[in-house]
Parts: structure tokens; sequence; C-alpha cells
């Protein structure tokens, strides 16, 4: 029985101890897999049968849709519950689901601490650093030892789960080094934080972008980052949990802009929100197919003559739509990873385009002895293949440049792929192709 039915059924029959014990054998990841599967009602039921600490992991796990669907149905005070239990980056995603006046009444009910804490983080913006930073880390001042570290360790065992580094600091709490918990297991005692830490390798500040956090996490290997802020004073850390939340994020998004469908979630919403992401789109589509219609009404004389030239139209715009979102994948996939630099660029654009070149001639070729064996017309054959040859080359040119022209000029590269660049190539690929027929008419039988 899925876990979804186990934990309804449970619910159903009021059976209390054998639903939190169901829970507690579970993983987190389970549970938010299964707590979507269950209705509003549901969900609100089992949260208040879970103790404080599970119920605010569940809660945290939740979908963003799911976790502002409970902080309606919840109480302050029980909302206040939860957001005590919570880390401090999860706190502030937490209150930040709220309208100005329920967060003033969560925050009444708030421990002092946990107010300051919150208030800190939610001044920063969305999707950045400071968004994902938690407060709760472990610093030392440069002039401790390696027995004070291991003992402020200790003391913060409960507070701090993801326990990595501890962070050394001055007397005005700028970073001046980092201390992996290995180099004080292997250090001695008494020996001084100086001789044993060792420079911060990287650091962000709160107003970075959460993708190129992504990127430093990426690049460095990293397991936990300090954040500072323009004066070197360390304000938190972003820990690598977080930072895999943000990746899978952020593929979602693009893999739903992709589409042409905006950032819609498998989530349950509303039939007039999800059309409203969808339709812009499906209308540039088809005011691109009408304009391609228009198109061939332009070469109607033509087609009459030779009926064979509208067997090719779908192979023509079908390769060009296939070219240019192979192209644009990887580039849009280059900038988001980093990978295109500013001096690789270039590079990587003309290699794109060298592969587009010997992919166009080789599958000219074929479509040529295609035809020929076909139909047996030479010249339909030639026209054909010319054809292949320019439209691979102009998708490619295409999908390369969008992508980095939309960069430039502040939009999502992500946006560029899907309905424009395959509309745009289904218009320019269909003129190409009946351009050419039409310039070499004479020879057409």
């Amino acid at each position: 029985m899925a876990l979804h039915e186990q934990l309804r059924e449970l619910l159903a029959a009021g059976a209390v101890e054998d639903l939190r014990r169901v829970v507690a054998e579970r993983h987190e990841s389970e549970l938010a897999e299964a707590f979507a599967e269950l209705d509003q009602d549901e969900r609100g039921a089992l949260l208040r049968l879970l103790d404080t600490e599970t119920a605010a992991d569940v809660f945290s796990g939740a979908e963003e849709a799911i976790q502002e669907e409970l902080a309606d149905a919840l109480t302050d005070a029980e909302l206040a519950e939860l957001v005590e239990e919570m880390d401090s980056d999860e706190a502030a995603d937490t209150v930040r689901l709220l309208e100005p006046e329920e967060q003033d009444r969560v925050f009444d009910l708030l421990e002092d601490e946990t107010e300051s804490e919150v208030r800190r983080l939610l001044v920063h913006e969305e999707d950045t650093a400071g968004d994902l930073m938690m407060v709760e880390l472990a610093a030392i001042h440069e002039d401790a030892i390696i027995a004070e570290a291991i003992e402020l360790i200790r003391e913060k065992a409960d507070e701090i789960e993801e326990l990595y580094n501890v962070y050394v600091i001055d007397s005005a709490r700028r970073l001046v080094g980092t201390l992996s918990l290995r180099d004080m297991v292997l250090a001695r005692p008494g020996m001084p934080l100086r001789a044993v830490m060792e420079p911060p390798e990287v650091t962000v500040t709160p107003e970075m972008d959460q993708e190129e956090v992504a990127r430093v996490f990426r690049r460095y290997d990293l397991v936990s980052l300090p954040v500072v802020d323009a004066a070197g004073v360390l304000v938190g850390r972003i820990t690598v949990d977080d930072v895999m939340d943000v990746m899978e994020e952020e593929a979602r998004e693009d893999i739903s802009r992709f589409a042409g469908m905006g950032e819609e979630s498998f989530q349950p919403r509303g039939v007039l929100r999800i059309s409203r992401d969808r339709l812009p789109w499906l209308v540039l589509g088809l005011f691109g197919g009408l304009l391609s219609a228009r198109i061939l009404q332009g070469f109607q004389g033509s087609l009459s003559r030779m009926l064979s030239l509208a067997f090719f139209v779908p192979v023509v715009t079908a390769l060009g739509g296939n070219i240019g979102i192979q192209s644009s994948t990887i580039v849009v996939r280059g900038l988001a990873t980093g990978e295109f630099r500013s001096g690789s660029v270039r590079r990587r654009i003309l290699r794109e385009l060298a592969v587009s070149l010997l992919n166009g001639f080789v599958i000219g070729l074929v479509t040529f002895g295609a035809v020929w064996l076909w139909l047996g017309d030479l010249a339909l054959g030639s026209v054909v293949a010319v054809s292949m040859l320019t439209v691979v080359l102009w998708a490619s040119i295409t999908g390369t440049a969008v992508p980095l022209l939309l960069r430039r000029f502040g939009v999502d590269p992500a946006y560029a792929t899907g309905p424009f660049v395959t509309t745009t190539n289904d218009i320019v690929d269909l003129s190409i192709y009946l351009g050419i027929a039409f310039h070499f008419r004479d020879l057409l039988t």
C-alpha cells in the first residue's frame, strides 16, 4: 500500500499512535511525497497530530503551493510553534508566505531571538544568497585555541543540525578563516586557531543571485559556504542541501519555460491560472503558423505547377525546428552552468556553426539521394538539398544567437527556446525553401 493511502486510512480511523509510528519510520522525502497526495483537510489533520519537530520538517519539505495552503489553514499559534522549530532560513521562508498583518501576529508569538533572526533574513530579496542563508553557525574569535572551538561545537550541537565548519572571526566579526571538523580533531587541544585555520576559500554576499551561488558550490565542490557583507562581516551560511533545492527549482523552471508554459508546477492550480500561463505562447505559435500559411499562399503558383515541392515542406520545417532547439538548448545550458565565460563564447559559437555546417552538408547529400531515388528528379533533389543545408545553418545561427542576445538585454534566455525559436524558424525555413524553389523554377518540371 502506498504511504499516502496508509496515512489516509489511519487518519480516517483516528489511529493516532499508529500514525505517529508510521511517520517516525519514514524519511522526510517520503513524507513530503505522500503529503502532496493528501487533500487539504487531511494535510491539516496530519500536521496537528505530529510532534512539533516532525511537523516542522514535513511542512518545510512540502511544495510551496501546499505550504501556502497550510499557512491559510493553520492558526497563528500553530504557525508560530512550527516556526520556532525550523532553521532560520526555513522559518523566514514560512513567514514570507504570510500577509503583512499575519506576519505581525506570528511575530508577536515568537521568542525574541527567533523574531530577530527571521526579521534579519526577510530584508533580503527572494532568490538571493541572503534568502538562502541561515544565521545558525559556529563562529569563534581568532585568539581562541582548539579546545575552545571543540567546546563551542558541543554547545551548538542541538542548535545546528548540519555543522561542517567553524568560522574564525576577528573582534569586528569579520571572517578571517575557516576550520574543518577534521582539522580540529587532529590538532592538539592547546594549539591556537591561527596555526590550524585556513583562509576562506570563497565567500558570497547576501545580494548574489541564487543561481550564481549554486555555480560557486558546484565549482568549488562545497558543502557549506559563508555569507559576508560588504565589509567582510560574517552574517550567515548556506548549506549544500539548500543549494540542491535551488538547482531542482531552476531546472524545473527552465524546463517549463522551454515548453513555453511559465513557472508551472505539477501541484493543483486553477484552470484559469494555468491557461493564462500557457495561452500567450500558444497564440504566438498560432500567429507563426498563420504567417507560414500566408507564405505558402504567396507561392501558390509554384506549388500548383510543381506539386512535389509540397511533399518536403514538413521535412524542412521539422529539421529547422530540431536544429534550432538543439543549438539553443546547448547555449542556454552553457549560460546557466557558467560554461560560457567571456573568453570562450566566440570559440564555442564557431564550433557550433562548424558542426552545423558539417551536419547540413551530410543531410543535404542524404536528402538529394532520397529525392533522386524516390522521384527520379535531379533538379528537385538539388533544390531540396540546398534548402536543407541553408536551413540547418540558419537554424543553428538563430538557436545560438537568440539566447545570447536575450542574456545581453537582461532577459532570461530560457524563454528563447520552445515557441520563439521554433516559430521563427518555421517562418524563415519555409521562406528559404520556397524562395530557392522559386529562383530555380525554370529547372523544375
